[in-house]
């Protein structure tokens, strides 16, 4: 039995110019794990305190990703960077490291030379390695520029109750037999379940009707929303759908059970 829902539809012709690509310049944040991969305790050998020290000495506004962001952050983590450290191969007796920044989308921006030591205590290795590769970033010369974004467009919004079986439309095919329904921008209570699929999730509604796709980032519990520039990220023990089409929009609270 099909049922009906009454949802809030935003049905949205937008035309632009192209956005300005960016760079870490465009990037006020940068956002540190308090644990690396390559290691087995939160800032062992104070290395994840060593990394935000280093980036605060060369301008960013450098914060642990378990610690509060500021409001602006909060609303959209795309305004930031996320730095790894990464354990690169080195010799018998050598440590060798590398820092890489990316946007909230897990693109690669930026990579350092590597850094390596010779010490044989851990602590004065990584040390070590860590402030070489962090000589690179000297070389870019890092001062914040906000990104200007020159957007022409043209919105016409309609709210309405309707059927959810009307405005089913095809996209893109997934799967075989997987027909989408496209929501440009769901606000609804409607609960929602995420179904793992091998490029991220397939959200779908109670029907069940596949309302959006979520591809994998490597930032934790953030995807990015397929044929849209939005993303949908947990903060708080929420979920939130965030889109910015030259113009951030306030997050929306989802009801998603994975």
């Amino acid at each position: 039995m099909n049922k009906r829902l009454t949802v809030l539809m935003f049905f949205m012709c937008i035309g632009f110019t192209a956005i300005a690509q960016k760079n870490i310049n465009n990037y006020k944040y940068v956002i540190i794990p308090l644990k690396y991969e390559f290691l087995d305790e939160n800032n062992q050998y104070r290395l994840n305190t060593l990394t935000r020290y280093l980036f605060k000495q060369r301008g960013f506004e450098a914060l642990f990703d378990e610690e509060e962001f500021p409001e602006e952050l909060n609303k959209d983590r795309c305004k930031a960077l996320f730095a790894n450290v990464e354990k690169a191969k080195g010799g018998l007796f050598t440590t060798k490291v590398e820092i890489t920044l990316k946007d909230c989308f897990g693109k690669e921006l930026f990579r350092t030379e590597t850094g390596s030591s010779r010490e044989k205590d851990f602590q004065k290795a990584y040390t070590e390695a860590i402030k070489k590769a962090f000589s690179s970033l000297d070389l870019i010369d890092y001062e914040y520029q906000p990104l200007e974004e020159k957007v022409e467009k043209e919105e016409s919004v309609i709210e309405s109750a309707v059927d959810i079986n009307e405005v089913e439309t095809k996209t893109e095919e997934v799967e075989a037999s997987t027909e989408v329904v496209e929501v440009k921008a769901q606000t609804t209570n409607t609960t929602l379940y995420a179904q793992e699929k091998s490029y991220g999730y397939q959200v779908v509604d109670a029907t069940p009707k596949v309302v959006m796709q979520l591809f994998k980032t490597s930032a934790v519990d953030v995807f990015i929303v397929k044929d849209r520039n939005a993303i949908v990220y947990k903060e708080d023990g929420f979920w939130y759908y965030s889109e910015n089409d030259g113009e951030l929009k306030e997050p929306k609270t989802l009801d998603i059970k994975f």
